[in-house]
């Protein structure tokens, strides 16, 4: 563990040790173990869950907020403040972000190990990479011998047999799951198909083949506004859970 850090990000598991640590923040869930003792005088909020369990001990004295839950169980024992936020949205949000983060770290180290050898492993897919222009890349997929293209924005990846197959998927890929930049959005801004498909699937959790099926079988414009798109997926999968979110801060009618 780097302590030069002060974020941990990942999953701080203990088990039948000593541990002292000076995080402040930790990505994913504390586990404490065992016979083990954890002291953390620096921790303020933990991302996944507490578990401490059999005789172990943890000591966190400044921890404010868990998103998950907090299970002390046996003769185990948590020395926190008593006021300590459980489920908490906030520390759940930062601790996806830095997962989040750290993946996106570790995709771009991957990819471009491949890339330099001239290969490319996009959405998990090896393919020996034929020529690369910008954004654009024609492959050949391991263990077929036809040539095909894959294409980026920089973020999302999508493979197809002509560029225009390719292109089309990226439409529907979505990066993250984060929704912050949509809270942003009103009912009367307008929005690229693309962006307006990554808004849906990101609130609503819905699957790429769902909505593509939806979309082929209605006329979708290349733009359109909010309040176009909630009135456009009524009776769709997640349509309320849509509109429920632009609710919260407009006046939508379902």
């Amino acid at each position: 563990m780097d302590e030069n850090n002060e974020v941990f990000e990942g999953d701080l598991v203990i088990i039948e040790e000593d541990v002292i640590c000076s995080y402040k923040k930790i990505a994913g869930s504390v586990d404490v173990r065992g016979s083990a003792k954890l002291a953390a005088p620096k921790l303020e909020s933990v991302g996944g869950s507490v578990v401490v369990w059999g005789s172990a001990k943890l000591a966190a004295p400044k921890l404010e907020s868990v998103g998950g839950s907090v299970d002390v169980r046996g003769s185990a024992k948590l020395a926190a403040p008593r006021n300590v936020r459980h489920n908490d949205e906030k520390a759940k949000k930062i601790g996806t972000e830095i997962t989040s983060t750290v993946a996106k770290k570790c995709q771009s180290v991957l990819l471009a190990s491949f890339a330099a050898s001239g290969f490319s492993f996009a959405d998990g897919v090896l393919a020996r990479i034929v020529s690369q222009r910008g954004p654009v890349s024609r492959v050949i997929i391991c263990g077929r011998t036809e040539v095909s293209y894959l294409v980026t924005d920089g973020e999302a990846y999508s493979h197809g047999k002509t560029l225009k197959e390719a292109r089309d998927g990226l439409l529907y890929k979505i990066g993250n799951r984060d929704t912050s930049e949509f809270k942003a959005w009103t009912l009367d801004k307008e929005v690229s198909k693309r962006d307006a498909i990554r808004a849906y699937r990101t609130i609503t959790g819905a699957c790429e083949g769902g909505v593509r099926a939806w979309m082929e079988a209605r006329k979708t414009p290349e733009t359109i506004k909010v309040s176009g798109i909630i009135d456009l997926t009524k009776g769709a999968y997640g349509a309320e859970k849509f509109a429920d979110f632009f609710k919260e801060s407009f006046a939508v009618e379902k």
